[in-house]
């Protein structure tokens, strides 16, 4: 058998993005209108011309 734990899981850190001011999850990835920014960088921008 498996003993229970006494131990939860704790409230998510929450980090404010100092470039756009969003607040996100730490080390998540987060959309800001269409983009897509991950480390304070631009992933994917919502703006794809082809």
């Amino acid at each position: 058998m498996k003993r229970r734990t006494h131990q939860r899981a704790g409230t998510p850190t929450v980090s404010k993005d100092p470039n756009t001011g969003e607040m996100h999850l730490r080390h998540r990835a987060y959309k800001v209108g269409e983009d897509l920014y991950y480390r304070g960088k631009v992933v994917v921008s919502g703006s794809t011309e082809a």
